[in-house]
C-alpha cells in the first residue's frame, strides 16, 4: 500500500512538472489506484475553523447571503482556465503533503470527463503547485480547525488552513475526505444544509444548539439570493455535514425527513458533487 501511494505522489507531481495548463487544454489524469480511505475522524475540526457555518471564509465585508449560487458562489468566482495554483510550502510534514496530494487527485480525477476506452479522463479542474508567474493563488497552512477561502478573489489572499493531527484520537484535517470537503470551499461551493430547499428534506432543530450558533443554520432563498442550479437535494454530498452539527448537548440538530438515508458521511464527492462541479466549471462531456 505504501509503494502504490508513493507511485501515485509521484505521478501527481510529475503532471504538475510538465503541465501548463489552460482551460479545454488540461492534462490527462491517469486511473486513480483504489487507497484505503480512513474513517469518518476530523469532521468535527471543520466546525471549529473560524468561520461562517465553521469553515467558510469571505474577505471582509462580503456578505454570502446576498452572493450566492445556489450550493455555488455568485458571480465571476471560478479559477480562471480551470486551473488552481497553490503554495503548501508552510506544510512542513512530508507525510502530510502526500494527504494533501492524494486529496487533490483524488477529487480531480472524480470531476474530470472519461476518455473513451481507457480509464485515464482528461481533467476538469486542476491543481497545481504555484509558479513564479501566479499572483493569485491558493495558500495551504497548518492553524486551529480546518477552514477556506470560497471561490476565487483577486484582492484578497486565498487561504485553506488545516489543523495538524494530534491526540489519541488523532483530531485533526489530515484525512481525505476533510481536504476534498475544503477543496470543494475553495473551487467556490458551499454546504448543502444552506439549500433554499433543505426544509423539504432535513427538520432542524435549534433548542440543541448555542443561540450563538443558529446562524451557522441560515438558509438561502431561490431567484434572489440564490440561483437554482437545477440539481436535487443530495443527503450523499460531501459538503453535508452531519446530525450533531453544532450540537451542545450531543443531541440531533438536524434530522433527515428521509427514512434510511444518513448525512455527513461522505468520503469522496458524490455524483451529485461531481455533476455541480462540472457545470460550474463548463466541463463538457
Amino acid at each position: 500500500m505504501a509503494a502504490r501511494i508513493v507511485a501515485l505522489i509521484c505521478l501527481c507531481l510529475a503532471l504538475f512538472a510538465h503541465a501548463k495548463p489552460v482551460k479545454d487544454n488540461l492534462p490527462t489524469l491517469k486511473h486513480l489506484p483504489e487507497t484505503v480511505h480512513e474513517s469518518l475522524r476530523g469532521l468535527e475540526s471543520q466546525l471549529h475553523g473560524g468561520g461562517i457555518e465553521g469553515d467558510m471564509i469571505f474577505p471582509p465585508g462580503f456578505d454570502p447571503k446576498t452572493s450566492t449560487r445556489g450550493v455555488a458562489i455568485y458571480g465571476n468566482k471560478q479559477w480562471p482556465g480551470n486551473v488552481i495554483p497553490y503554495d503548501m510550502s508552510a506544510i512542513t510534514d512530508a507525510t502530510d503533503q502526500q494527504t494533501i496530494v492524494q486529496a487533490m487527485y483524488t477529487l480531480m480525477y472524480d470531476v474530470a470527463t472519461s476518455q473513451p476506452n481507457t480509464d485515464d479522463r482528461s481533467a476538469c479542474v486542476y491543481f497545481r503547485p504555484r509558479e513564479a508567474t501566479d499572483n493569485v493563488y491558493l495558500k495551504i497552512q497548518y492553524g486551529n480547525g480546518c477552514s477556506a477561502h470560497v471561490g476565487y478573489m483577486t484582492q484578497f489572499q486565498s487561504t485553506m488552513t488545516l489543523q495538524k493531527n494530534s491526540g489519541p484520537y488523532q483530531e485533526g484535517c489530515f484525512y481525505s475526505q476533510v481536504i476534498q470537503h475544503e477543496l470543494m470551499h475553495v473551487l467556490g461551493f458551499y454546504h448543502e444544509q444552506s439549500r433554499p430547499d433543505r426544509d423539504n428534506y432535513l427538520t432542524i432543530d435549534l433548542s440543541n444548539v448555542d443561540p450563538s450558533m443558529t446562524h451557522n443554520f441560515n438558509k438561502y432563498a431561490w431567484g434572489s439570493t440564490v440561483l437554482n442550479q437545477g440539481s436535487s437535494y443530495d443527503y450523499k454530498s460531501i459538503m453535508h455535514y452531519g446530525t450533531t452539527a453544532f450540537s451542545t448537548n450531543g443531541k440531533p440538530t438536524m434530522t433527515p425527513r428521509q427514512t434510511g438515508v444518513t448525512i455527513g458521511d461522505a468520503l469522496r464527492l458524490s455524483p451529485t458533487d461531481i455533476a455541480e462541479v462540472r457545470h460550474y466549471y463548463n466541463c463538457n462531456a
